[in-house]
């Protein structure tokens, strides 16, 4: 291959040397046919082509071949089986001994202050209700004993055969002096005998005056009582 491109090169050179002859031939044919100046310019003319001719003639320098290398086969690293990692070795743990410091010179106690102990609040006492709600709460107490205490379970043939039980609840209005305004039935036992018994009850039964203070802007008040009747063996 390079042999083939240094013939290319000698031939190219001819060529041109050739073609340079052949202009250096035309250019001396017009000066003689010229002649006269075209002497003088024949001249330089010439002197012209020997100069760009010189260096045509020259045959070309050889240029080295170049150089192939080689490229050298890379030795295969063969597959290594997977080894476990082997630890990293573990340093030694290497005791340090605190230098032994000089004893510290111990507090001097400073002046005890006498602290004043806060003020204790005194203890919370519940508020008290009323003297009057007091005395209402006994009083209803005392009319419930009372009508409870009167109860009698109704007598007769029919009350002997039904044998009724159940509770009665009554409502009843007294005045201030215990005197009995009204009464009524507010919820029924389902038994006339034993509703009946028990409006009997209200109505046979003593109430005392109402304390001093209890219900003070209330001329008559409104009660209200259970009573449950239950047969005699």
């Amino acid at each position: 291959m390079m042999l083939l491109i240094d013939r290319l090169n000698q031939e190219r050179h001819k060529l041109s040397g050739l073609g340079s002859l052949l202009l250096v031939f035309f250019v001396f044919s017009m000066a003689q046919a010229l002649k006269g100046p075209a002497e003088m310019l024949a001249q330089e003319a010439m002197e012209l082509t020997t100069t760009l001719i010189e260096p045509l003639l020259q045959p070309p320098p050889k240029t080295p071949p170049p150089q192939v290398t080689k490229s050298e086969p890379q030795p295969k690293m063969l597959a290594q089986p997977n080894l476990p990692a082997t630890p990293a070795p573990i340093e030694p743990t290497r005791e340090v001994t605190a230098a032994a410091e000089p004893p510290r010179p111990l507090p001097t106690p400073s002046p005890s202050v006498p602290t004043i102990a806060p003020a204790q609040e005194p203890p919370k006492i519940a508020p008290q209700p009323p003297a009057s709600v007091s005395l209402e709460n006994n009083y209803i107490a005392t009319v419930r004993a009372t009508l409870n205490a009167n109860k009698r379970y109704p007598t007769g043939r029919e009350a002997s055969l039904q044998r009724p039980s159940g509770k009665v609840k009554l409502w009843f209005v007294l005045a201030r002096n215990g005197a009995l305004q009204d009464s009524g039935i507010d919820e029924s036992s389902n038994s006339i005998i034993l509703d009946n018994a028990a409006l009997s009850t209200l109505r046979r039964t003593t109430y005392a005056p109402w304390p001093e203070g209890s219900w003070a802007s209330q001329a008559q008040h409104k009660f209200t009582v259970t009573l449950d009747f239950v047969p005699l063996n």
